[in-house]
């Protein structure tokens, strides 16, 4: 029996971001095992940058929540993500926890192309800033197949399934969660990731900010110059990053040769002890 995971990361008990995602996973017309995480409810604490969890098997050694949001996450056949816009980014839980994915050379090898569903409720027409964009980040560096990205104009809590549309689209999408290809990315769109964010450079080249592919934009839209699929998030990129022999490992090992010189460098900075607490 396949399981479905949703994940809500808003304090609103049955706000849109929870509704949304349990319409979503009601939808599913196949027996299914269906759990939901409170991410607000657990403990994640930020990374500490310390790079054990490269090599470490059994994961990021942080005595929190962590590691049993990412379990579960691994163990589940599809996620379905649930958050509001706040401030023109999505929620800070979220943030945390992706920042928490430095290992995820290991984690990528049980997510890897199973489906993702990411929507987002937002107030304002054009306030939603960066936050799809952002929203991307995780199931991207996890290589999961996201087949919807939605954005739902929805403020009060509830206020997303008074929309009878929203309603028939949540269940259209959890009817067809584990079959669903990849979203349709629009035109201005990129093409590789989905991001509607891009990064202007010299000899009218666009560069996207996420996968950081590059292309052209024209009035029929974006146009891309590499082959789909070959960028930051590609599974040979994820290894040469992330992976045991990978960039990061290799700071962690340059660290150790170089750590008496950096603490030099920083000696004179430990008595400047101006912090100031509560």
């Amino acid at each position: 029996m396949k399981k479905a995971l949703g994940m809500v990361i808003s304090e609103r008990k049955l706000g849109n971001s929870e509704l949304l995602v349990k319409e979503i996973m009601a939808g599913v017309p196949e027996p299914c095992d269906r759990e939901l995480i409170r991410l607000t409810e657990l403990e994640i604490k930020p990374c500490r940058g310390c790079y054990r969890c490269l090599r470490s098997e059994e994961g990021c050694n942080i005595k929190d929540d962590f590691n049993f949001v990412m379990n579960k996450i691994r163990e589940a056949d599809a996620l379905v993500i649930g958050m509001p816009v706040y401030f023109l980014g999505p929620h800070a839980s979220f943030k945390l926890l992706t920042d928490r994915i430095m290992g995820l050379g290991r984690y990528a090898e049980k997510t890897r192309g199973k489906p993702c569903v990411v929507v987002m409720s937002y107030g304002i027409p054009g306030w939603d800033g960066y936050t799809r964009t952002a929203a991307l980040s995780l199931p991207r560096f996890l290589q999961m197949k996201v087949v919807e990205c939605w954005l739902v104009k929805a403020a009060l809590p509830g206020e997303s399934l008074l929309n009878s549309h929203n309603m028939e689209y949540a269940r259209k999408i959890g009817l067809s969660l584990f079959t669903r290809q990849e979203f349709d990315k629009g035109p201005y769109m990129c093409l590789d990731c989905g991001s509607d964010l891009f990064r202007l450079l010299p000899g009218e080249i666009v560069e996207c900010p996420l996968c950081a592919a590059k292309g052209s934009i024209g009035t029929a839209g974006i146009s891309l110059f590499a082959e789909s699929g070959r960028g930051r998030f590609s599974k040979e990129e994820i290894q040469k990053h992330f992976g045991a022999d990978g960039w990061l490992t290799g700071m962690k090992d340059k660290f150790q040769v170089e750590r008496a010189r950096l603490q030099e460098v920083q000696k004179p900075y430990k008595e400047m002890n101006w912090w100031i607490k509560p």
